[in-house]
Formats: structure tokens, C-alpha cells, sequence
């Protein structure tokens, strides 16, 4: 039976599990209103939810102290535990957060640096890692959910930062079972990696804006994932953008702000654009583009990053506002979310000093060669029934994530075109851990379509019923991760395992 048909029928009685198809008691899981928060419109509150104050300065993430007094090295640590912040008036709610914030600490470091970062896991009763998404890590150094990192226990990550390695990346948990619930409950961080020579001026500063997402009970808790949460991934009540909701910024008009927006939500899509400024796409997921781009609006699904030049060239208020995106949805409640107000930047009458041009090439990028192999996944979302129940899935290849199995064998230094093709009822962002990939094309209902831009990424977005094709080349040997970013999907099985061999 189609899955409309089992929607049709009702969803009491579905079961799932840590696997694609597998399961989990109805007594064992919270929240079993399948509508949950998602049918209301989230520019306002529901009836008796937590009112977040907005419109406060926007506050930069607290930047993570090298410790090390040698050139060229980056030490620090990071601690992963249980903390307490104040969203609403009055209510105090117990998160996870990297010392003590969320987001974490921004670590900065440039090209070149050797990083050593031990993180102590002191998160109750469970195993956790940092995976350095989008980072070109060892495998060994990864925080892949075959590498746990027990409770109460610490392990250092050690890596170098190669030459050209400069981008946008973050950190966040990785752990078997527990990634999506350690992530919305606070656990992601903005890493930077700087060029030794940037072409951006420097008069254009350099600012981190963070968006993630915050479910809130009456009480200040975080309520535990529903079903819908589990079918759909979590979209919670409130964008925050670097924890606050609606943050203000002032500048002079006149101004050229660099802005890096990281989607760091467990399942929220972000079509975004400026009201009264105009942006220009300046880099991706790993790095800078070869030249400036004009764009409209941006979508960001999860786990991508861009990098923007915002020109603010009138006095006044320009606000960044939600668009609508229809990224498909499963059961009723499909979140009223176009029209939030993330961020607002008051301009000045003052005029902003002259500031030198943007440049017109930013950076050459070379094309990966022909490929010597071709692989395809194909994405699907399943519903059966069983004498116990429903069961759902969500499969790379008709398969469900196994630890202990490999899906494919790579050679290392060898390029590949991977053909990601997506049959299921939703989008679904995939990523790839150890590398960044070049997108070649989209296929949508037999039309195919080059990108707008060459770039490096390591996730993109597969909308249903559309072909992705990329190239990409792993340099580096040992087991890797490829799987949806929707954590709840990921979780429940939409990934995969390929071992890079020397």
C-alpha cells in the first residue's frame, strides 16, 4: 500500500525503531497527537506557549580560547553537558550545550593549523561525539557513531587543516541513536576555518548567524520528539538565530556586511530573503565560489551553509523574513512557517565609511576529473504492516543503516559520480562525510539543469521526485558516512557506510 493510503487509514498504531524498519512501543513515545505544535502559524504563539523576547542585539557567539601558545597550533576543549538558559520570562530550560552555551563556542583557526580539541563527555547516561561536518578530517578523527565517546570519559580529536581548506563548518554530535536528540536538546557549534590571504575586505567584517530551532513546553522544557517529529523530522515553534529570536543588528547605511548563515536545525528548511537589502552569494558548505553571485532569495536546507555579502544602501529597517517552501510533508499539520521575521538590522542615516569593492573572482576552483566509477542510491520512505502494527522506513537502497555493515568500497584518490536519486514523498539533504563534492546536475520530471554556480559542497538538498548527480573524490582512507540530514531520518536509517581503501 502507498503511504497516503496508510495516512488515510490513521496512524495510531505505527512502530518505529533505531532502524529504517524497525520499532518502537506507543507507550514508550510522548506526544502521540499526530497535528503535535506543527498545524498552528509559527509568527505567533500558540495558546498558552512561552513568548520569547525579540528585538534584542544580536549577540556574537563566544569565541573558543586557543590555548596553546605555539604558532600554527589550535588547543581547546570542549565540554558537552547539561546546562540551563533562560528563552522566556521566567521559565528555565535545561539543555545540552557545549561549555555551558548554545550554539557552542566558535572555534577559529586558519588553514594550516594543527587542531587538537578533547572533548569530555559529561552528558548523563549517554555516548556522544563531535563529527567535524564538512571538515577534511581523518577517519579515525571523525566522531562517526562507530567511534563513542562514553560518558564521563574524554578524547582528544587531533587533525590539520590543509591548505585550501578555508570554509564554513560545524561541529555537532554523531553518537548511534542519539544525534538527533542530542542536537535539538543544543548540542551544534560554528566552526570557521580562515584563508591565510582572504580576497573579502576586511572593512566587511566577518559575522556568524547560527539558525536553529526551539520547541518549548509550558514549563520550559524541551518535549521529547512525537511522531510527526519521527516521520518529519523535529520543526519546533521558534527560529533562533545565534539563540535569540529575532535579534537586532545597527549599522550605517552603506554598509557591506559578510554574513555566514549555518543551518544547524534538525529538519527545518530555510528559503530565505532580505527585505530592503540585496545579497550576493559569496561561498558554500567548503569555501569561497570562484565569483560573486546575486541571488533573491536562498534556500538553506539542513546542515548547509552560505556565505553572503548583505549591502544595506538605505536608511531604515531591513528584516530577513522566511519564505514559503513546500519540502513535503507526511500526515496533517505541515508548519505555517513562511513570513517569520529571523533577524532585523536597523540602518542608520549615518553614512558608513567608503569601503573597497568586492572583488570580481574570489577564487579558482578545479573541476574534478572524469569519473572512473558510477554508483546510485536511491532514497524511499516505506510503510508495512505487521502483526504488531505499522512499521515506517526511510532507506538508502532498500536498506536500512546497519553498524556493522559496508555498503561500498572506494579507492582513495579516485574520483566518482554518485547519482542520488529521490523517490520518496519529501526532500531529503544528503551529505557526506570526509569530503567536499561538486554538484554536476539536477534532473527533475526528464529536464536536466546545471547548478547556477560551481562550488564545493558536502551536503545538498534532493527534492522528491528529483536526480542528483555529483562528483566527488575521498582522499583520505577508512570508513565513511553518507546519509540524509534530516536527523530524525538519519536515525531511523536513511544511511550509509562506504570504506575508503588506499
Amino acid at each position: 500500500m502507498h503511504r497516503r493510503g496508510f495516512l488515510a487509514a490513521g496512524l495510531a498504531t505505527i512502530l518505529v525503531s533505531e532502524r529504517a524498519i524497525a520499532q518502537m512501543k506507543m507507550d514508550d513515545m510522548p506526544g502521540m497527537d499526530m497535528g503535535g505544535h506543527a498545524g498552528h502559524d509559527m509568527g505567533s504563539a500558540p495558546q498558552g506557549a512561552a513568548v520569547l523576547p525579540e528585538g534584542e542585539a544580536l549577540r556574537e557567539l563566544p569565541l573558543l580560547a586557543n590555548e596553546a601558545s605555539t604558532p600554527g597550533l589550535f588547543k581547546a576543549k570542549l565540554t558537552a553537558q547539561s546546562a540551563t538558559v533562560r528563552f522566556a520570562e521566567g521559565l528555565e530550560t535545561p539543555i545540552l550545550g557545549y561549555n555551558g552555551t548554545s550554539p557552542g563556542p566558535l572555534i577559529e583557526a586558519v588553514e594550516g593549523d594543527r587542531v587538537e580539541i578533547t572533548f569530555a563527555n559529561r552528558i548523563a547516561n549517554e555516548a556522544s561525539t563531535i563529527h567535524w561536518h564538512g571538515m577534511p578530517v581523518p577517519a579515525d578523527q571523525d566522531g562517526n557513531p562507530m567511534d563513542p565517546v562514553a560518558t564521563g570519559t574524554d578524547r582528544t580529536y587531533s587533525f590539520d587543516l590543509p591548505e585550501g581548506s578555508a570554509g564554513s563548518y560545524w561541529y555537532h554530535p554523531h553518537a548511534h541513536g542519539k544525534t538527533a536528540e542530542q542536537v535539538y536538546r543544543g548540542l551544534a557549534g560554528a566552526f570557521v576555518v580562515k584563508p591565510k590571504v582572504d580576497p573579502i575586505p576586511t572593512s566587511y567584517g566577518d559575522t556568524v548567524l547560527v539558525f536553529t530551532d526551539l520547541r518549548l513546553a509550558t514549563d520550559g522544557t524541551l518535549p521529547d520528539n512525537t511522531m510527526t517529529d519521527l516521520m518529519n523530522g523535529r520543526v519546533g515553534d521558534h527560529v533562533l538565530v545565534n539563540g535569540q529570536k529575532n535579534p537586532a543588528l545597527t549599522v550605517p547605511f552603506g554598509t557591506k556586511r559578510r554574513f555566514r548563515f549555518y543551518n544547524a536545525t534538525n529538519a527545518r528548511f530555510l528559503r530565505l530573503a532580505f527585505d530592503g537589502a540585496a545579497m550576493t552569494i559569496i561561498g558554500t558548505d567548503g569555501g569561497l565560489l570562484e565569483a560573486p553571485v546575486a541571488a533573491d532569495d536562498i534556500l538553506l536546507s539542513p546542515a548547509e551553509r552560505l556565505e553572503l555579502i548583505v549591502s544595506f544602501e538605505k536608511p531604515g529597517r531591513a528584516t530577513l523574513n522566511t519564505l514559503d517552501y513546500d519540502r513535503g510533508w507526511m500526515g496533517a499539520g505541515r508548519p505555517a512557517d513562511a513570513g517569520l521575521t529571523l533577524f532585523t538590522v536597523n540602518v542608520s542615516e549615518t553614512p558608513a565609511e567608503p569601503v573597497p569593492p568586492l572583488p570580481d573572482r574570489l577564487r579558482p576552483i578545479a573541476l574534478l576529473g572524469a569519473p572512473a566509477v558510477s554508483r546510485r542510491f536511491v532514497f524511499t520512505e516505506t510503510m508495512a504492516m505487521n502483526a504488531s502494527g505499522m512499521e515506517m522506513g526511510f532507506l538508502i537502497n532498500g536498506a536500512a543503516f546497519d553498524m556493522n555493515r559496508v555498503d561500498i568500497v572506494a579507492k582513495a584518490g579516485e574520483v566518482e559520480l554518485w547519482e542520488i536519486v529521490n523517490k520518496a514523498d519529501m526532500d531529503h539533504p544528503f551529505h557526506v562525510h570526509g569530503t567536499q563534492f561538486q554538484v554536476v546536475e539536477h534532473e527533475r520530471d526528464g529536464r536536466a539543469s546545471k547548478p547556477a554556480y560551481l562550488a564545493w559542497k558536502d551536503t545538498v538538498n534532493v527534492a522528491r521526485g528529483e536526480t542528483v548527480r555529483l562528483l566527488l573524490r575521498q582522499d583520505r582512507p577508512g570508513p565513511r558516512m553518507y546519509h540524509c540530514h534530516i536527523l530524525e531520518h538519519e536515525q531511523l536509517g536513511m544511511m550509509g557506510m562506504v570504506d575508503v581503501r588506499a
